[in-house]
């Protein structure tokens, strides 16, 4: 190999040597990119179970002030129905 040929080589290997580290750099960014967003996915998950267990809290007050109501409207009715039945006198 006479000097012409080894200088060729040489700077071919450079040459490669600048586009690997190129190829790592730009790897590199999207790595940390990728990095960034599964935090900030991890964030809105975090968020988004704060809020389904906060309406499920909200739900559940919901059901037992219906089921309250319920409780009260069907005394009522009962005792309605049974002044009705029983003439309008006390029983």
């Amino acid at each position: 190999m006479n000097n012409e040929q080894m200088q060729a080589a040489m700077k071919e290997l450079q040459d490669a040597m600048v586009v690997m580290a190129h190829m790592e750099t730009r790897q590199t960014e999207r790595l940390l990119r990728e990095e960034r967003e599964v935090e900030e996915l991890a964030i809105s998950r975090a968020r988004v179970e704060q809020r389904v267990l906060r309406l499920d809290e909200e739900s559940a007050q919901f059901r037992r002030r219906t089921e309250q109501n319920l409780a009260e409207i069907t005394d009522k009715l009962n005792g309605s129905i049974g002044y009705v039945a029983g003439g309008g006198r006390p029983q």
